[in-house]
């Protein structure tokens, strides 16, 4: 046994250490977006499902000895690929401006790394099958627990022990060696197994076990797919408010990973007490902090997510095992997981962004695990209780009226908080209701309205249980999984209403909103990224040329700007177009050039059917835009001699880490004039990027100065940080230094690189 368990521990460490690998090496080029780790992972679970489809057609079609040539042949021909196409890719992958990302990094990963991932994706279902054929009786599913703690240390060693110390190229290096060791290993297990003849179980001495049916085969394929979707939805949600870097790809796929060891372990940790009151605490909890968490810490964001995730993963994954077959059917199971894995990846990454406006695929597949819960418990029931649950239909239908009537209740809002008010004075007169009132009136109607879609589906056969303890049991869990279903609709259908545009794309999902009328002298028209405000701008037609949000007169850039353009006309350039609110200080003969990455942030701001905003269109200036990433569009371009460079790049709130390293700011210095400054707004809700930047001005021999200003709500303007640098001759003039201060920092980080950076190092406390 210890080499097959060998063998499955490194590929399983193997396929799991290359995802970041060269997701980190492609991240700067699709532009650090958080959709860039959403479509390697929706490559590796369908090259994954490839992987098990072949395990399965070789176990089930072909004799063990040609299984044995087969693989071999294909383990020498990844071997050759390996050396013709290395993991590390060409720089000829990276992306043309208007290319679409998704394809391309789907044909990037499959030229670099799909013969060895499909190989060492076949390793698992394959070897225990070989496993359970040679020892006979013996039973593998230990085996399948063994390669997901070999794919665990994978992603947990790699951003502590791997990333902080070797570079990409290294990091690459060291894999194919790692992989070249596998192949020995899996050649030798393959040919041990080839002689092997046929287990008791292939030959019907086990057939008194059923073939499993259609309803197992859906659950098999249903529940992994529910927990692959949330996978994504969590990591999606964090990765865009925060940073799209390794680290937090990798704690939710090792939350993920962790609930399939706990389920498969032999011994069995999945109880349905206390996981399923856990489940139902965690499913509110997760809607709530969607969109009410904005100010917390960040530890206690990503906890509470990684929590919530483990807890619904282990009632998918616990669920799914509870219906696991005999080892006939192994490569059966393993296949609809994979499946089911691949489906709920290619909904998120890639159906979600080209069918949904916003970011509705999270709060639908935590919707999803409420009823897929309790058609699994209907559908496999414990204690006689569970009985007493609505069949698979009644939880279905119960779920869509209670949904419907959340997603419709949004328009109905103000009638069902006014009817609570006069409730509660006529109730407590001198009562005076909390901020949180409206919230806590709809939360409280959509149980009532629960609770009578329940009781009318449960009056016409069964609604005699709810008298009993039996069926109170079972009618508190459909009424707490129903109350979170029509709070979760309500929530969508929140964010999908009171918009004047809603766009969404591979870069992130955008709103336009307007807070009043024209004639209101103090109504903006606000664009949104996720959580965070991208820009405002005025309504009322005489003040539509003010700078707002981070961009006032006072600001760094604001500074920067009427310093360089004191006596002349000036050169700008923009990293990160947002609403174009830099435009409003072009002045006739003043060049403004901006950088975007984002197709719809060109429509939004242009002129246009689409455009929403008047500061390009508006501006006396030469205004050009530059589509593409920032990074790539400036290594392409000669030398613009900007007198002000500003960075303002971010999706949501997540910065794109390779706009931030040494390089980078080597080439926004090739860029600048010899006297221009480089303006880079570093404002953010869970980083402090003041070491990082102070560092690397140091390193290039440049100064800098921090600039922050107040917040000034009549004016429309945010409390926002900058930092300005410049070559040391001449550096800035009295009114920057007055308005600024030293950027001493008391943290001590080491130097970012494109092979290097620890945002961990950098957390707000």
């Amino acid at each position: 046994m210890f080499l097959y368990a060998l063998t499955i521990l490194l590929s399983a460490f193997l396929l799991f250490q290359v995802q970041p690998v060269i997701a980190r090496i492609i991240l700067p080029w699709f532009g650090g977006s958080a959709a860039v780790w959403a479509t390697c992972l929706l490559f590796f679970q369908f090259v994954l499902l490839l992987g098990y489809l072949y395990a399965h057609a070789s176990i089930r079609y072909l004799k063990p000895r040609w299984q044995t040539f087969l693989h071999i042949g294909l383990l020498a021909l990844s071997l050759l690929a390996l050396s013709v196409l290395p993991v590390y890719p060409s720089a000829a992958w990276k992306p043309s401006p208007t290319s679409d990302p998704t394809w391309g990094i789907l044909a990037l990963l499959g030229a670099s790394v799909g013969l060895p991932y499909f190989l060492l994706s076949t390793t698992g279902p394959l070897l225990q099958a070989w496993y359970a054929r040679r020892y006979r009786g013996a039973m593998p599913y230990r085996l399948y627990a063994l390669s997901n703690v070999g794919s665990m240390f994978a992603l947990l060693s790699y951003p502590f022990l791997f990333e902080p110390v070797f570079g990409s190229h290294q990091q690459a290096g060291l894999w194919s060696a790692g992989y070249c060791a596998f192949l020995g290993l899996c050649a030798l297990a393959a040919f041990r197994s080839g002689g092997a003849p046929p287990a008791a179980t292939e030959t019907g001495a086990a057939a008194a076990d059923p073939a499993p049916g259609p309803r197992q085969y859906a659950f098999w394929l249903l529940l992994p797919a529910c927990a692959s979707a949330l996978l994504l939805g969590v990591t999606n949600h964090i990765s865009q408010n925060i940073a799209a870097i390794p680290l937090l790809w990798i704690a939710p796929l090792s939350v993920y990973l962790l609930s399939f060891i706990l389920c498969f372990e032999g011994r069995g940790w999945y109880l349905r007490f206390p996981y399923l009151p856990l489940l139902a605490v965690s499913l509110a909890a997760m809607a709530m902090a969607m969109e009410g968490f904005d100010k917390a810490p960040i530890y206690v964001v990503v906890v509470l997510f990684l929590l919530g995730l483990f807890s619904c993963c282990m009632v998918c994954h616990g669920e799914l095992v509870r219906l696991k077959p005999d080892p006939r059917y192994l490569t059966h199971f393993y296949l609809a997981i994979a499946a089911g894995g691949a489906l709920g990846g290619v909904l998120v990454a890639f159906v979600a962004p080209r069918v949904f406006d916003g970011f509705y695929e999270f709060p639908l597949a935590l919707m999803a695990c409420a009823v897929l819960t309790l058609a699994a418990l209907r559908a496999n029931p414990d204690p006689p209780w569970f009985r007493q649950l609505l069949p698979p239909a009644g939880t279905v239908a119960a779920a869509a009226a209670v949904g419907l009537t959340g997603y419709f209740g949004y328009a109905s809002r103000e009638r069902v908080t006014g009817l609570a008010q006069d409730l509660a004075h006529w109730a407590a007169p001198k009562w005076t209701p909390p901020d949180s009132f409206e919230t806590n009136a709809i939360q409280v109607a959509l149980l009532i309205v629960s609770l009578w879609v329940l009781a009318v589906l449960r009056a016409d056969w069964r609604f005699r249980w709810v008298r009993t303890a039996a069926g109170r049991s079972a009618f508190g869990i459909e009424i707490v999984a129903m109350t979170v279903i029509g709070c979760l609709a309500y929530q969508v259908g929140q964010s999908t209403t009171g918009h004047k545009l809603l766009l969404r794309n591979f870069y992130g999902g955008l709103k336009v909103t307007d807070t009043g009328s024209p004639a209101d002298f103090y109504s903006v028209r606000r664009l949104t990224n996720g959580t965070i405000n991208h820009g405002e701008q005025f309504l009322y037609p005489g003040r539509r040329d003010q700078p707002t949000t981070y961009y006032g007169p006072d600001s760094g850039v604001g500074l920067a700007i009427r310093d360089r353009g004191r006596s002349r006309a000036i050169r700008v350039g923009v990293i990160g177009l947002g609403t174009g609110t830099i435009a409003a200080y072009g002045r006739l003969g003043d060049y403004y050039r901006f950088y975007e990455i984002n197709p719809l942030v060109l429509r939004i701001s242009n002129s246009g059917p689409a455009g929403q905003f008047t500061f390009l269109s508006g501006c006396p200036c030469q205004v050009e835009v530059a589509q593409g990433d920032a990074r790539l569009s400036l290594e392409r371009e000669p030398p613009q001699r900007f007198d002000v460079l500003a960075v303002d790049a971010f999706s949501s709130d997540a910065i794109p880490v390779h706009l931030l390293t040494r390089e980078a700011m080597q080439l926004y210095f090739r860029h600048l004039a010899p006297d221009g400054i480089l303006a880079v707004h570093i404002s953010n809700r869970y980083l402090d990027l003041r070491p990082v930047i102070e560092g690397e001005t140091q390193a290039t021999g440049h100064v800098a100065r921090l600039v922050d200003n107040p917040d000034d709500n009549a004016l429309e303007l945010f409390a926002a940080t900058w930092v300005l640098a410049a070559a040391p001759s001449p550096g800035f003039d009295s009114e920057v230094i007055s308005n600024s201060a030293e950027i001493a920092s008391t943290r001590s980080v080491r130097l970012w690189t494109d092979d290097y950076s620890n945002l961990y190092r950098i957390l707000k406390k």
